[in-house]
């Protein structure tokens, strides 16, 4: 038989064996030394004729024992090897990057080479088991990267890239095509296959056009995403031998780099299901784009391996170390207890398997009551002594959905879905289930947090999809998992669109703040010329009235430039408190005065007014100043646990990529949500949120085009059953 230890660095926790034993030897003579003390050897033998000897080295024997097998349980003791299955899916996705100096251009900063760089760096966090590879292109196309897993190979080959990489210069968008069909795809599944172009569409005669309508009748699909100003375009910016920044010039003209959406959008309507984006000046969000079109697309197969996994036993050392353990606190001294001791034990056994059995039906006889708060007690009876059972887990977490507990109600289905891969013989039915609740749970999860928190909502919606799909991988006929996939696609395709609002709008607000610091910096400069000059004027003792008007004239346009400001702050104060605003106030006060100073040709009081106004202003541009840095460095703080949490859930996915063994071989029966023998089901949602036509119309756009694709598919791949 196979075995092996999981943790037998444990075993060097037996060198406590002999000092234990050594330690009841001693106390047992010290014990013996003590009595003697205090008594004869006759009255020693009446006082202690009652002790039975034997049952004091039993009881120190099964202590002994009871830490012996505490500690083979803790060495994770396992055997039975049980071979499983491991697929890894995934697409070939190319990147083809414009290198040409046209890239240089800077109407996206800090140029657009730079930009569409951080663009596929950001995409190759969510990959999803996919490959991918490098081409850049100028004169001539040059392969960085070849298809490949290994992202940090990729990101170290994207990082070297720049206008050098390549020998000529130009624009060759054909050439880049043909290279990419010709040496990186396999003349195999060319319908797993995307190509994602980034270039500013100027082509110098490549003939792109020809090469897209070849890769399309092979299956391959391009998504062109197009960069740079497309209406009057922009000078392309090179530094020169000392370092300094120039605009590039040919005969005497600025050379301007502008936009060709026409030749893009021509090539990618040659490939089916091929999308042109004109990002233009705009940001680029590969992410969404992979989400969109790439990561429900079909897959084909890119690796499999067969692994053993041994069963772990450590609950048999376990409980035979605790009924040593019972023995040895149960077994006395004196005599006739060693029988009473064993059927107390039996006793206690037999009773709660039995408690436990009526616990399950009384919970779940509870739960068609509705009477959700006593069936979870009784399922928590229920779990003491079968506290890993995925059924009473799955009870649990349905019986919470009920509740509207969500959060606890995610954590149960979680550990029932974790508990299926323990049982000696895969349930895909039940594995269905858990999946089809979690999924829903997800889903409300969603929808209660898409007022507060959109990102979580978001991530909420995409981890109810994924459950989903793998219901429907382990069974297709349920028509119900099928119908929730499709809303919660709808509904997260509109929390893009809420979150992209959002982040326009929150730009929208950085801009307006930038342009009020710098409004409040000049206001504060002037303020402080007009204190000058009001000194000046006191030093000379001007009282002529065309000073004071001058000075009058001056100070009403800062009071009402200051006033503008203040209007504005209001509106976007998000307290009513805002130091900002208290600022500003205290300048309007001090403004105020002054001008009454100026009326009466009181230089000297309108000068002190003038100053502590210009402070005022100063101060309250430094507070505002201070606030939008608070808010950027939130939202890089936001962002980089937004990518933790990524690469955690990344993780948690390749860890669970062996239940999915059994997904594609079985098929189960749609069944009633009700409870039978075990476990209440799981309903679907009951409200689906109405939407408009377009997130509908992507949809449904995206299934043709997968239709299409499929219609050039060759026969499906066979599963690949090798010991790697």
């Amino acid at each position: 038989m196979n075995a092996t230890w999981y943790n037998i660095s444990m075993f060097y926790a037996l060198w406590l064996l002999p000092i234990i034993i050594l330690i009841f030897v001693y106390a047992a003579w010290k014990k013996k030394q003590t009595l003697k003390m205090f008594a004869s050897t006759a009255m020693l033998a009446k006082l202690t004729a009652n002790l039975s000897p034997t049952r004091r080295f039993l009881k120190a024997m099964f202590f002994v024992l009871c830490i012996l097998f505490i500690i083979l349980a803790m060495a994770r003791p396992a055997w039975n090897p049980v071979p499983r299955n491991i697929k890894r899916e995934g697409r070939d996705i190319i990147f083809i990057l414009d290198v040409s100096r046209s890239m240089l251009a800077d109407d996206l900063k800090p140029s657009r080479l730079e930009r569409a760089k951080l663009a596929i760096d950001d995409c190759i966090d969510i990959l999803e088991g996919d490959r991918v590879g490098l081409i850049v292109f100028a004169g001539n196309a040059v392969i960085r990267c070849p298809l490949t897993q290994d992202y940090g190979f990729f990101r170290m080959m994207l990082s070297d890239v720049d206008t050098d990489s390549v020998s000529r210069g130009g624009t060759l968008i054909g050439d880049a095509l043909r290279k990419a069909d010709n040496e990186m795809f396999d003349n195999e599944q060319r319908q797993y296959k995307d190509i994602i172009l980034i270039t500013d569409g100027e082509d110098h005669e490549s003939f792109p056009l020809e090469a897209a309508k070849k890769i399309g009748a092979k299956g391959v699909r391009l998504i062109a995403i197009g960069l740079g100003n497309d209406s009057t375009g922009t000078p392309i910016m090179v530094k020169d031998e000392n370092g300094h920044r120039e605009m590039v010039q040919y005969h005497g003209e600025i050379v301007r780099s502008r936009l060709d959406s026409d030749t893009l959008r021509s090539m990618v309507n040659a490939t089916n299901g091929g999308r042109y984006l004109p990002v233009a000046t705009g940001n680029i969000n590969l992410g969404t784009i992979y989400h969109s079109l790439i990561a429900n697309a079909a897959k084909r197969e890119i690796e499999s391996q067969t692994i053993e996994r041994y069963e772990e036993k450590f609950q048999i050392f376990l409980l035979t170390g605790m009924i040593f353990l019972a023995l040895s606190i149960l077994i006395y001294d004196r005599k006739k207890t060693v029988l009473k001791a064993v059927l107390l034990i039996l006793c206690f056994g037999i009773f709660a398997a039995h408690a436990s059995e009526d616990s399950l039906k009384q919970g779940n006889k509870l739960f068609l009551q509705e009477n959700y708060p006593e069936a979870l007690k009784a399922y928590q009876e229920a779990s003491i002594t079968n506290p890993e059972s995925p059924y009473l887990h799955y009870n649990r977490g349905i019986a919470l959905y009920r509740q509207e507990k969500f959060t606890d109600a995610e954590k149960a289905l979680e550990k029932a879905l974790d508990s299926t891969r323990d049982l000696k013989k895969p349930n895909p039915p039940f594995e269905a289930k858990c999946r089809l609740a979690l999924g829903d749970t997800y889903y409300r999860l969603g929808q209660r947090q898409k007022d507060s928190d959109l990102k979580k909502s978001i991530e909420a919606c995409e981890k109810s999809i994924r459950e989903y799909e793998d219901v429907l991988r382990l069974n297709p006929d349920l028509e119900v998992a099928r119908k929730n996939v499709d809303t919660v696609r709808l509904i997260l395709k509109k929390f893009l669109n809420d979150q992209k609002k959002q982040m326009q709008k929150q730009q929208q607000m950085q801009k307006q703040r930038q342009e009020q610091i710098k409004k409040l910096d000049k206001l504060s400069k002037e303020q402080k010329q007009a204190a000058q000059q009001s000194q000046q004027a006191q030093q000379k003792q001007d009282s002529s009235e065309q000073t004071q008007q001058q000075m009058q004239s001056q100070q009403q346009k800062l009071n009402q430039d200051t006033k503008e400001v203040s209007e504005q702050q209001k509106q976007q104060a998000q307290t009513p408190d805002d130091n900002v605003q208290k600022k500003l106030e205290e300048a309007q006060k001090n403004q105020q005065q002054a001008q009454k100073d100026l009326d009466k040709k009181d230089y000297e009081n309108a000068e002190k007014h003038q100053e502590e106004a210009a402070k005022n202003l100063k101060d309250a541009k430094d507070e505002l100043q201070k606030q939008q840095e608070q808010e950027q460095q939130k939202q890089q703080q936001e962002a980089q646990k937004e990518k933790q949490a990524k690469q955690a859930q990344q993780q948690k996915q390749d860890s669970k990529q062996d239940s999915k063994e059994t997904a594609k071989k079985q098929q189960a029966q749609q069944q009633k949500q009700e409870p039978e023998s075990e476990s209440p089901q799981q309903q679907k949602p009951q409200d689906q949120l109405q939407l408009n036509d377009d997130p509908q119309n992507i949809l449904n756009e995206e299934r043709k085009n997968q239709r299409k694709r499929q219609s050039q598919r060759g026969p499906s791949p066979r599963p690949v059953d090798k010991n790697w």
